[in-house]
């Protein structure tokens, strides 16, 4: 009886190759998995803050635009007029802006903050907005005759599809 128990264990017919590389075969093929997702991700997420990166560029180029000595509701020395800002022709130009920034992708608003006092130029901020960056810049707001104030003068900018 030894003897046929020994020839079952030296007899090379019944060992099979194949199928003692399929779990090596299935941890490389999970490995490169994980990598071409990692990969992915790692494009994913740096085309994700491009966009951003693009989205502040744009915001603080309006900042800097609205802030000009030139532009229509600069004061001089750079202070905002809110006097000036709230007649409608204000808000037409601002629409007119708006749609030029609209044609490239973008929207904005803009933001005049002194104390407690927010005002929203031309119109306020939609809420269905999900991605959204904002630019400030330091400026003296005009109120009137007998009141000038610190305040900040922002653009808050989002993507239009």
């Amino acid at each position: 009886m030894a003897i046929n128990l020994r020839s079952l264990l030296h007899d090379n017919k019944a060992i099979s190759e194949e199928f003692t590389t399929l779990p090596a075969l299935s941890v490389v093929m999970i490995g490169f998995t994980i990598f071409f997702l990692l990969m992915a991700n790692t494009y994913s997420s740096y085309e994700n803050r491009v966009e951003i990166l693009e989205k502040y560029k744009t915001a603080d180029f309006i900042a800097t635009k609205l802030t000009n000595p030139d532009c229509f509701f600069i004061k001089e020395g750079g202070i905002v007029s809110m006097e000036v800002l709230r007649i409608p022709e204000s808000q037409q130009k601002l629409n007119l802006l708006k749609n030029e920034y609209q044609s490239a992708g973008f929207d904005f608003i803009l933001r005049i903050n002194c104390d407690t006092y927010v005002q929203d130029f031309p119109e306020d901020l939609p809420a269905s907005i999900d991605s959204r960056v904002a630019v400030s810049k330091d400026v003296g707001i005009y109120l009137n005759e007998a009141q000038t104030k610190p305040g900040k003068l922002t653009i808050i900018l989002w993507s239009v599809f």
